[in-house]
């Protein structure tokens, strides 16, 4: 049992991504060439998703009691979470990059066979994709070096 097993994943995100999932393997099953692109894009969402909800979304639950100044669970292991994160994010965005190309390669053949549902799919988990990136795995690490400041203070300085 991991240390992320004691932490939820806001429910916001975790129905996002059930959403997201569902569309997504709808698509990879429709055949042709969106439905290749769709099961390429698939086959990478699949580990990704688990990996953001072991270590990327649980230090995001705490957001609001960190923010009032409430939090009142066992918070080593958002650190550790946190630190895990910052540690691994290079490899959450190459797996991103990677996705982005099977969605794009999924959006064009979606909009030259006029599937716009599809394209739209498509679109959406790209900006998906941004978001993360730009605001809620910072935020994920963001709260870890809170905690990190609440519990022991600054880090020392270094003097020369």
């Amino acid at each position: 049992m991991g240390i992320w097993m004691d932490y939820r994943i806001p429910g916001s995100l975790k129905t996002e991504h059930e959403e997201l999932y569902e569309q997504l393997n709808r698509a990879a099953r429709i055949g042709g060439k969106v439905g290749a692109a769709a099961m390429l894009a698939f086959k990478a969402f699949q580990p990704h998703i688990r990996k953001e909800e072991e270590i990327a979304f649980p230090p995001l639950d705490l957001l609001p009691s960190l923010a009032s100044k409430d939090a009142t669970t066992e918070l080593t292991g958002i650190i550790k979470l946190s630190d895990r994160l910052k540690d691994e994010l290079p490899g959450f965005i190459y797996q991103h990059d990677e996705m982005r190309k099977a969605l794009q390669q999924m959006n064009d053949e979606a909009m030259k066979e006029q599937k716009h549902e599809y394209a739209a799919l498509a679109k959406r988990l790209m900006r998906h994709m941004l978001l993360e990136e730009q605001i809620l795995y910072p935020a994920a690490i963001l709260s870890g070096e809170y905690i990190k400041l609440c519990l022991y203070g600054p880090p020392a300085k270094i003097s020369r």
